[in-house]
């Protein structure tokens, strides 16, 4: 048996894009301290609750409330009826802008419409009831190189959280989130909503899974 031990896969590409390398103005802003359901109903009755104090976009300080929409959350199990969340939206007011703005919180998966505790079961159990192209998925993906990832922190960042993520480098994404755990003092099992709401923050758009 050969004692060389290949290179992790290049993620796919659909985490590794963030929002200016497609020309998005808007996107997804992540609400990092609502982290649960309860705490996102309180914010939702308020106009101002989830506001942005500025467009992201062009740095105007008029945010206006836009709409909202209906976020389908799919249940570990596939026999159980999905949660819907409702999302607020906003606009910049500035008519040479017009950026449209989804507030996430933090509990929300961003793009795999599933809750970031259902992920973590998932991925985190030898057997689970989700589709087995679900699980292999989420694997695969954490699974892959890290690079970028590394490169995201340590562009933004110094001190503490480059020492973590350099000696030594992580090679995957799921190295990486036992690393970033470690450093946040957090339980493994609460560690992937926190952590992809700081790589959204860092460069956004650039995804965990």
């Amino acid at each position: 048996m050969s004692a060389v031990t290949l290179s992790p896969a290049p993620p796919a590409v659909c985490l590794t894009r963030s929002y200016v390398s497609r020309g998005i103005k808007g996107g997804t802003v992540v609400a990092e301290g609502v982290t649960t359901v309860a705490e996102h109903e309180v914010l939702l009755q308020d106009p101002d609750g989830y506001r942005p104090d500025r467009c992201l976009a062009c740095n105007s300080g008029c945010v206006h409330a836009h709409c909202f929409r209906e976020r389908k959350l799919r249940p570990e199990d596939p026999q159980a009826d999905p949660v819907l969340v409702t999302i607020r939206l906003f606009r910049c007011a500035e008519s040479s802008c017009g950026a449209v703005f989804t507030v996430l919180p933090a509990f929300i998966a961003r793009h795999l419409w599933r809750s970031w505790k259902t992920v973590e079961e998932v991925v985190g159990r030898p057997r689970s009831d989700a589709p087995r192209r679900t699980v292999r998925r989420w694997l695969a993906r954490l699974g892959c190189d890290t690079s970028q990832l590394i490169e995201t922190f340590t562009a933004s960042l110094s001190g503490a959280v480059a020492t973590v993520l350099t000696k030594p480098r992580p090679p995957t994404r799921a190295a990486f989130v036992t690393v970033m755990a470690s450093f946040l003092e957090s339980k493994l099992a609460r560690a992937f909503g926190p952590i992809a709401a700081w790589i959204h923050r860092l460069e956004a758009g650039i995804r965990l899974t």
